[in-house]
């Protein structure tokens, strides 16, 4: 049997980090995807931004360049004061972006769990070049209470999703809640939500301890979307996939494997030329670059995947 076409997307982020986005989506066409992704990074970016005309034309846009959406990344945002013994979410705010993604035609909305009680820890990619990276503890937090505030919220975020016909995909992130496919598979148990799963990204998953194709396999039919990129497993950057040390045949055979159906979604936000949060100039066209360079690199790992 001949091995499926692959189907590739981009994140319209790494090519502006902030709206507007439609430059970004017509560079996204122009290397050779056939879906990408927008973000909601916050409530203002749906007042100002994702407006009902703004959808529309965005929606055009699409059509127009051949390109399908994908998913919408938008955080669920939790935040804690001081002397507070659990964090609260904002599921309004979750809300209003399941609302923005269903009107933006998405069938999927991404979100990563919190940082414990909400707080802000030192991102990994500093921990090469740190003497020290810790993070506080106070005496009064009550760890089992901010495990259930997390499931409990995701749960509501994942009935708002589904009355709007959305699944929902955690992203893993170095120290948060959801980390690995353990964390993953113990948050699934918790929920029972039908509608949620995985949006896998090794560049978070391999510095976290876990095999990312092991996580594949384990997950299964709760993959439903991906983050591509690849790093040497000491911080979660997010390299041109074959520049670092992960397993991309091994990958591309766990997928096929669990008959993952999705676009491979690359998110090079540490190449030459990508829009990043710590600049947010519009991407250069290196990234085209880096783009072009990861799709072929992935179609030749699938061909050596096939060779036999």
């Amino acid at each position: 049997m001949p091995p499926v076409p692959l189907s590739f997307g981009s994140t319209v982020w790494t090519f502006s980090w902030i709206p507007p986005y439609e430059d970004g989506i017509r560079r996204v066409a122009a290397a050779g995807c056939q879906s990408f992704e927008l973000s909601i990074w916050n409530r203002e970016a749906i007042d100002s931004y994702y407006t009902k005309q703004r959808i529309q034309d965005l929606k055009s846009l699409a059509r127009d360049e051949g390109l399908t959406l994908s998913n919408i990344f938008c955080n669920l945002n939790f935040s804690s004061k001081p002397g507070d013994k659990s964090s609260r979410a904002d599921l309004d705010g979750f809300r209003k972006g399941v609302e923005t993604a269903a009107e933006l035609g998405s069938p999927l909305i991404t979100t990563s769990t919190p940082y414990p009680f909400g707080r802000e820890i030192t991102p990994i990619l500093r921990r090469p070049i740190s003497q020290l990276s810790t993070a506080d503890v106070e005496p009064q937090w009550n760890w089992t209470a901010e495990y259930n505030q997390c499931v409990d919220s995701l749960a509501k975020a994942c009935e708002f999703a589904a009355d709007a016909r959305l699944k929902v995909a955690i992203e893993p992130h170095p120290y948060r809640w959801v980390n690995s496919a353990q964390s993953m598979a113990r948050l699934l148990e918790r929920t029972g939500s039908p509608n949620l799963g995985f949006n896998f990204d090794p560049s978070h998953l391999f510095p976290s301890g876990d095999m990312p194709h092991f996580t594949v396999l384990m997950l299964g039919d709760r993959i439903f979307n991906t983050h591509l990129s690849d790093n040497d497993g000491q911080t979660n950057a997010h390299w041109r996939p074959g520049r670092g040390k992960i397993d991309w045949v091994a990958i591309l055979s766990a997928l096929e494997a669990i008959g993952y159906k999705g676009p491979l979604t690359l998110e090079l936000e540490d190449v030459p030329g990508a829009s990043h949060w710590t600049h947010t100039d519009p991407a250069t066209r290196q990234l085209e670059v880096e783009l072009k360079k990861s799709i072929q690199f992935l179609r030749d790992q699938y061909s050596e995947l096939h060779a036999a």
